[in-house]
């Protein structure tokens, strides 16, 4: 009789663990739901609009090609609205890496520690969202144009990155973004990425001209980690196997 209430009372306090869960999250999300309404109200308010950053995104309008899609000049609140210390910066970490006889291409982006992602990053300086891995059959390193990224803060809390890489006879055009609520996809040639699946995506381009991609469910990384995990990824068998095909190009 004794083991049946005590049984009884774990049962209680774990529904009551459960229904207090419940209420933080639909909480959280209402809370989420609420910042988004007045961020997009904010870019609809032109008295909130950060103008000296505008004027020197006009600057830089010329930007050249760095993706699929142009670069857009669009007025943004300021950043702080959303809250101070709320970003602290983005960036690009770039590689090339050979597996035997074959090249490969090495992007990948991050954002930098801030108030809205500092519980989830437990220490680390910044979060890697996006890495990309492109086999290809040209390396100019002379002009430096067959490849190009870059990762943008003007959506901010939201960060987009986009960029290219081209081979002898293709392209491959990706972009890649992560929300304030830490959702994050990429989409690459038209292929679609949920990155909660993995963060790492390989490429490999065909001699018949088509494409193969290979989705790796690849550690929380910092910028600094990127180049040794991706050194250690490419020794995987799985990884030089889908290389190192005698279709590809």
């Amino acid at each position: 009789m004794k083991r049946m209430l005590l049984f009884l009372n774990i049962l209680l306090v774990l529904s009551s663990c459960s229904n207090t869960t419940s209420v933080i999250k639909s909480e959280d999300n209402q809370w989420k739901h609420q910042k988004r309404e007045n961020h997009l109200n904010n870019r609809n308010d032109s008295s909130t609009w950060d103008i000296k950053m505008l004027k020197q995104d006009q600057q830089d309008i010329d930007f050249g090609d760095s993706g699929p899609f142009q670069l857009g000049v669009f007025p943004q609140p300021k950043y702080d609205l959303i809250g101070k210390g709320s970003f602290k910066g983005v960036g690009v970490v770039a590689g090339q890496f050979e597996i035997k006889d074959r090249k490969i291409f090495m992007r990948s982006f991050f954002v930098k520690e801030n108030s809205l992602n500092k519980a989830r990053l437990i220490g680390r300086k910044d979060e890697v969202f996006f890495q990309i891995l492109v086999l290809t059959d040209t390396i100019d390193n002379v002009n430096y144009n067959l490849a190009h990224s870059v990762v943008l803060s003007r959506n901010h809390p939201d960060y987009l990155g986009q960029g290219f890489i081209s081979t002898k006879d293709n392209r491959i055009d990706y972009v890649a973004f992560i929300t304030a609520e830490n959702n994050a996809y990429a989409i690459v040639n038209t292929r679609i990425f949920d990155l909660s699946f993995g963060k790492t995506i390989l490429i490999a381009p065909r001699k018949d001209q088509t494409l193969r991609s290979l989705q790796i469910k690849s550690p929380e990384m910092s910028s600094d980690s990127i180049t040794k995990y991706t050194e250690l990824l490419i020794k995987d068998e799985k990884v030089i196997e889908f290389f190192q095909s005698k279709d590809n190009i």
